[in-house]
Parts: C-alpha cells; sequence; structure tokens
C-alpha cells in the first residue's frame, strides 16, 4: 500500500492499518520500513477484528489480515477477508473499488 499511498489519497481516500499487535516492535518494523500512514494498535482490545467478524477464523487467536473500504456514509463498500496467513490484496485491486 505503501507504495501507492499518494494515489490513494488522490482519490480522496485514506489507508488505516489496525494490528493486535503490541507497540513492542511493531512500532519500530513501521518506522524501518517506512511506512508513512496510520498504523492503529489495539494490543489486547480485539473488539475491532471482532466486530468485523475477522479475529480467530483459523482458531489462531488473531486477526485475519484483511481489508475494508469504507465510504463516506460510513459503510462497507469493499471487503476482502484474508483466506489464509499470507493473505495479501494488492494496491491495485483497493484503488480499483474506491467509491
Amino acid at each position: 500500500m505503501q507504495r501507492h499511498y499518494d494515489r490513494i489519497q488522490e482519490l480522496d481516500a485514506e489507508v488505516l492499518a489496525i494490528s493486535t499487535d503490541d507497540l513492542s516492535g511493531a512500532e519500530t518494523i513501521a518506522q524501518q520500513v517506512g511506512i508513512d500512514f496510520p498504523v492503529l494498535y489495539t494490543s489486547k482490545d480485539n473488539s475491532v477484528p471482532k466486530a468485523y467478524n475477522v479475529f480467530d477464523l483459523f482458531g489462531d487467536g488473531l486477526a485475519s489480515a484483511s481489508v475494508f473500504i469504507i465510504n463516506k456514509n460510513g459503510e462497507i463498500a469493499y471487503e476482502n477477508i484474508g483466506s489464509n496467513y499470507r493473505h495479501q490484496v494488492s494496491a491495485n485491486t483497493v484503488i480499483a473499488n474506491l467509491p
């Protein structure tokens, strides 16, 4: 997403990453790889992934890697829920599905 972040913003959209990891090390990794978009850390609060029905899908106690596009009315306009721990959605797919 980072390589296409400027383009996403040009389309009047924002990227927010949500991680259930704690801050120990995760923030450093984000800085090392140069992520400019906001990364939100829920740490031990799994309410956000649970609200989107992406928590513990594989019995691992983790949030599944997923993408949600929320429109300006607060509705889910696009969703892609991870099918395994390696799940990735390309930035081009995200851009193509922006409302």
